[in-house]
């Protein structure tokens, strides 16, 4: 029971750091996303929400209620290289920080850190 604790507990901490970054880059404030565009099937719900209402109001929330009810974490992420390419418009210095917290999640979830 150790292992999946201590991976919960490091989520949380990753996430915690990842808010944190959200809101220095200034894309926390995002507008919340209506109940149809939360039921998008679409990858990252492309077609009707922004990134970073996606990171918040869609990954952010999964993550925090399979913490709380003891599900599975995924084996496998990959969120990272589409927030680059989300932000990629925005200067480097403001998404940096996000971006590296994304990747610090992509490993954790991955099994490479």
């Amino acid at each position: 029971m150790e292992k999946p604790f201590s991976a919960y507990h490091v989520l949380a901490d990753l996430i915690m750091d990842l808010q944190v970054a959200m809101q220095s880059a200034g894309v926390w404030e995002c507008e919340t996303p209506s109940d149809l565009a939360l039921q998008s099937v679409e990858p990252f719900c492309v077609d009707t929400m922004a990134f970073e209402q996606w990171l918040r109001f869609v990954m952010i929330e999964r993550f925090k209620i399979m913490m709380a009810t003891g599900e599975a974490l995924p084996k496998r992420c990959h969120i990272a290289p589409m927030a680059e390419e989300a932000f990629k418009n925005r200067s480097h210095d403001s998404v940096r920080q996000l971006v590296h917290c994304l990747n610090r999640i992509d490993q954790h979830l991955s099994g490479l850190s």
